[in-house]
Formats: C-alpha cells, sequence, structure tokens
C-alpha cells in the first residue's frame, strides 16, 4: 500500500509540474507572430499611448527564448480612428538580430496624429 501510494505521490508531483512548467501566451490581440518564430520569441509589455505632438507611440520587449541568435523582422502598422491603415513609410519591415536569451525593446511613433491604434507583426527574418 505504501509503494501505491508513493507512486500515486511521484505521479501527482509530474502532473502539477507538467502544470506549472506550461504557461499561455498572454499575446496583446493587437500583436501577431509568424509561426516560423512562435515558440523561440516572446513579447511583452506592448503599449500604445499618445507621445509628443499627440502622435501615438508604440513600445514593446521582444524575448529570445533560445540559446541561439534569431533573425527577426518586425513593423508597426497605424490605424486611424476607422481602422484603415495609414499608408506610410514608417510601417515597413526592420530587421534585427537577437542574441540568446536577450531582450530587446522595440518603439514607434504614428506618422500623423490621426493615428488611433497599431498593429505589431513579428517574422523570422527571411535570408
Amino acid at each position: 500500500m505504501k509503494k501505491l501510494f508513493g507512486i500515486g505521490m511521484l505521479a501527482l508531483g509530474a502532473l502539477c509540474a507538467g502544470c506549472v512548467a506550461t504557461s499561455a501566451y498572454p499575446l496583446d490581440r493587437r500583436v501577431t507572430v509568424a509561426e516560423n518564430v512562435t515558440g523561440d520569441v516572446y513579447v511583452t509589455d506592448v503599449r500604445c499611448a499618445k507621445g509628443a505632438g499627440d502622435h501615438l507611440t508604440f513600445q514593446a520587449n521582444v524575448v529570445n527564448l533560445t540559446s541561439r541568435e534569431l533573425g527577426v523582422d518586425w513593423k508597426v502598422v497605424w490605424l486611424d480612428g476607422d481602422g484603415i491603415e495609414i499608408d506610410s513609410v514608417v510601417s515597413t519591415w526592420s530587421s534585427m538580430a537577437l542574441a540568446p536569451k536577450d531582450i530587446r525593446g522595440l518603439k514607434g511613433t504614428a506618422p500623423r496624429p490621426d493615428a488611433a491604434d497599431m498593429r505589431f507583426y513579428l517574422r523570422r527574418t527571411v535570408r
């Protein structure tokens, strides 16, 4: 009986450890992470607020979860009050290298003061 109880407790401990180890990805609805980089990076602390000159400012952290360098591309697309994309030269892909376990802060400013929201996109750099 003690042996059976011990096995049951080990199984319960393993199950609980598994539950703790797996975490939900708290993704902001405005963030799209491409499948080719999902699991390798984590986007956190997404913020969008009025900055200088009443222009929206975007800020987020991208975390490299791997032990290898990753090349990623990112862009911010700005939207007007009706949710229509604002055509802008600043809404283009930018590339960066993330060192192993690196955390990189990204920032962008809307091209016009009538921008009301944004969308952030992240993908693995295609070489």
